[in-house]
């Protein structure tokens, strides 16, 4: 038995080594160990991550080891987990101080994965002793030694564990069982992995990449006409659009009648018409609210092309390596009122931290509340903000710049009045046909001013994050006043199919599937904060798309490859559908939330999903179809398309671009034919 003096010591248990040296020079342990740091009466350690992993099926009975249908569903009774091997000298350092102390404080990352990753090592000890929960926001000198102030009681994080089991077990079960289950149908010695969030995610890129395959333009007409007005300015002429009566309501219904909208040219063509609307009203706009993580991806995808997972590294190298920004995985856009007193000591570390902000910052009104400020609106954590370190810019590299300069800029907009605008709208009636125009004038710059060009040396320009003001000034004219139609205009248009994901606009179509719900049954379970993955898992689910060859990325588009549209047309709705793992997600929130959802009861559906699904493809029926939609390289993809193709259309099988290649043997050697880019992958070809 140890003895008293052994066990007088408090565990800091933090996530990572990084985080632990900063906490430990807060408190004050300063002697080094192995693997840890001490000071008076506490020691503080750390993780490297996951230092446990679920063991794999053939740990549980050396039969798995040979893939077979006839073993599925592979139901563990008891989960086990064991040490990564990588790691296991830092579990050892941690189960021998367990023994030391008396107390622990769990300081790993505040969300579910931080969470799991400290209590799944206390259970794997059997840890009995007290413990209490550190709750950190971010990782600068104010918000460490704020937080040791504000300890929790370790009950009001725990059921954040119980959601990370259930996540853990369910991601086992699935991508287990039905990875093995359309492995040994494909029969084809590549491996089809399937994942419980990866593979809904996959089924949306194939959606959108069949609906542009499959899209045909269809011909629209707009008519333009314009008036000549009576306000003395030579030749100033009111240019407006003809109102299609058949879209009620519908601004993006077209005419598709060429000979409808020629009959409204010779209708229109020299009449007078009557200004039925003439209105100017003053609309204001709000500063936007903060980046949550999704929010950051997006903006930097469509800005510089930034991935998904490169975002969440540089944000967490704000976070954890250079301390300015505040914890990057939230899913908040807003900020707690207790955190206003601080808007000074923050402002003032960014004009310590870039000088070239001093003029921007000295216009701010630092006693205005902005809309973010809201304790009804936040989460476990919030909005993601520039901290009160200081740092001097000069050692961020451009991506870190960027990065920091988005985060910082939106924090500084909220000390900014509205943006102000006046918007004209103008309808010029003739007989029945009216004819609309709009216009937009800014009147009060406001917050965009925080959002423009550059202040400090020119790493990159924000004047778009602003939004274009889309200048428009209509000419002056009054309700009631009569105007020549001058003239008309014919436009043939054609419709626009839609476009390939990007990486930003992946994380939006993911984030917000829960509002995307037409079903009756859906929307009534469905919350519309219901997403796929979550902030902190998204980029990584991308990632293994990846790395699994299921998608491929053209500049910055992201296209499904031959073994992704294989994928999905062999699996069952099921697991492909977005809205169930959404709702699935929405679960794990619940248990995480304590709303009255269950580790057991998640996972027994879970299990008798899987237990229908493995019925099903071990029929005939279903080792048909994925046979027959099983790619391989020594079949020959060729099929007459149902049109002539050329280079740079897309692939008729895989929709990636055909390209023009040079037969290298055979009879026609030498000459050129249409091919796949992704050859040998997709074997489609055709001779002009």
């Amino acid at each position: 038995m140890a003895s008293r003096s052994q066990t007088t010591y408090e565990l800091y248990l933090c996530e990572k080594p990084s985080q632990g040296r900063d906490i430990a020079r807060i408190l004050g342990a300063n002697q080094r160990g192995d693997g840890f740091l001490q000071g008076d009466k506490l020691i503080v350690s750390w993780c490297i991550g996951h230092l446990l992993e679920m063991i794999p099926p053939d740990e549980y009975d050396a039969k798995y080891k040979r893939w077979s249908l006839a073993h599925l569903p592979i139901l563990p009774q008891d989960w086990k987990m064991a040490p990564k091997k990588s790691t296991s000298k830092q579990l050892t350092v941690i189960k021998n101080l367990l023994k030391r102390c008396h107390s622990v404080v769990i300081a790993t990352d505040a969300d579910r994965e931080g969470e799991t990753i400290a209590r799944e090592v206390l259970d794997y000890f059997n840890y009995k002793g007290s413990s209490r929960r550190l709750w950190l926001s971010a990782l600068d000198t104010v918000s460490i030694k704020r937080a040791l102030e504000t300890i929790k009681p370790s009950e009001e994080t725990e059921p954040l564990y119980y959601s990370g089991l259930a996540r853990g077990r369910a991601d086992w079960l699935i991508g287990m069982n039905l990875t093995r289950a359309f492995t040994l149908l494909a029969n084809d010695r590549q491996v089809r992995s399937v994942g419980r969030v990866q593979t809904p995610t996959l089924a949306l890129i194939v959606k959108r990449d069949r609906e542009i395959l499959n899209f045909k333009a269809v011909p629209y007409y707009e008519v333009m006409a314009y008036f000549k007005t009576n306000n003395g300015i030579d030749n100033e002429l009111l240019e407006t659009k003809w109102h299609n009566p058949k879209a009620q309501g519908d601004e993006k219904k077209q005419c598709l009648d060429k000979q409808e909208a020629q009959a409204v040219i010779d209708r229109c063509q020299q009449q007078m018409g009557v200004v039925t609307t003439a209105t100017t009203a003053r609309k204001k706009q709000s500063p936007p609210l903060l980046y949550n993580l999704s929010g950051l991806q997006q903006e930097a995808s469509r800005r510089w092309g930034y991935g998904a997972q490169d975002v969440l590294n540089i944000a967490q190298s704000l976070y954890e390596t250079h301390k300015l920004t505040s914890y990057p995985r939230s899913d908040c856009e807003y900020l707690p009122l207790s955190q206003f007193s601080d808007v000074n000591s923050v402002l003032q570390a960014l004009v310590k931290n870039d000088n070239g902000l001093n003029a921007l910052i000295a216009q701010t009104n630092k006693k205005q509340k902005s809309r973010v400020w809201n304790d009804k609106k936040i989460t476990a954590h919030h909005g993601i903000i520039p901290t009160q370190a200081t740092l001097g810019i000069n050692r961020l590299t451009d991506k870190e710049f960027n990065i920091y300069n988005l985060i910082r800029r939106r924090y500084i907009a909220q000390f900014f009045p509205d943006y102000e605008y006046d918007q004209s709208t103008i309808v010029v009636t003739i007989k029945s046909d009216q004819l609309k125009a709009s216009g937009r004038i800014a009147r009060v710059k406001g917050w965009k001013i925080a959002l423009e060009a550059e202040t400090t040396p020119v790493k990159t320009n924000l004047s778009k994050a602003a939004g274009e003001d889309n200048n428009k000034e209509l000419p002056a004219v009054k309700k009631g006043e009569e105007l020549l139609c001058d003239h008309l205009k014919l436009l043939d248009k054609l419709t626009k199919p839609p476009k390939h994901f990007t990486e930003g606009t992946l994380i939006k179509a993911m984030e917000t599937i829960g509002t995307q719900v037409t079903d009756k049954v859906m929307k009534k379970i469905l919350r519309e904060t219901a997403g796929l993955g979550t902030q902190a898992t998204r980029a990584n689910i991308i990632q293994t798309l990846f790395q699994r060859k299921f998608i491929q990325q053209e500049k910055k588009l992201l296209k499904a490859t031959p073994l992704g549209f294989n994928l999905i047309d062999a699996v069952p709705n099921t697991i492909k559908d977005p809205l169930l793992t959404a709702q699935w997600e929405q679960q794990l929130d619940d248990i995480a939330n304590s709303k009255g959802q269950d580790i057991n009861g998640f996972l027994k559906q879970q299990i008798d999903l899987l237990k229908s699904i493995v019925t099903q493809v071990k029929t005939p029926k279903s080792n048909n179809r994925i046979q027959a939609g099983r790619i391989s390289r020594n079949t020959n993809a060729n099929t007459k398309p149902s049109k002539q193709v050329k280079a740079g259309d897309s692939c008729p099988e895989c929709n990636n671009t055909l390209e023009i290649r040079s037969a290298i043997r055979g009879k026609r050697v030498g000459q050129d034919y249409i091919g796949c880019s992704h050859f040998p992958d997709c074997r489609f070809y055709y001779w002009p």
